[in-house]
């Protein structure tokens, strides 16, 4: 079975840059409501972790004023955003030396580092870290 986590990773960003490109920055939240979800669903959307219905597609390509092919990506799209990261020298020798010469299990896994090291979300500046923001009441 194919790999389908870019796809919806790459669409997830298309749709919140067409969401940010909106004159009066509409929020998750309010994309959320007027779609008649909630803002938990458009964050995993727009992350690409919840694989949003054709339907529902649609018509957040509407409420963007978007067409919705503009927001799916291209082949060429998805290549460029899947290129492999540069794994350090000690990870390259751990996994040669556990998959013993073995070429296929050397690409899996050496695949497998490679996108999860390209996943792994770094702190913004933008953001507070968890000990500087306040406690919900």
């Amino acid at each position: 079975m194919a790999d389908f986590d870019d796809l919806y990773r790459e669409l997830g960003r298309k749709i919140r840059q067409a969401r940010e490109r909106q004159g009066q920055k509409l929020s998750q939240g309010a994309l959320a409501q007027r779609l008649g979800i909630s803002r938990a669903s458009m964050v995993n959307i727009e992350a690409g972790r919840q694989h949003a219905p054709l339907h529902l597609l649609w018509q957040i390509a509407e409420l963007l004023g978007s067409d919705l092919t503009l927001l799916i990506p291209s082949r060429d799209e998805l290549l460029a955003t899947s290129t492999t990261v540069e794994l350090e020298k000690t990870m390259m020798k751990q996994i040669e030396d556990f998959a013993k010469g073995d070429s296929a299990r050397i690409k899996l896994l050496t695949g497998f580092a490679s996108k999860l090291n390209a996943t792994i979300e770094t702190p913004r500046a933008d953001r507070k870290s968890h000990e500087q923001r306040k406690p919900r009441s």
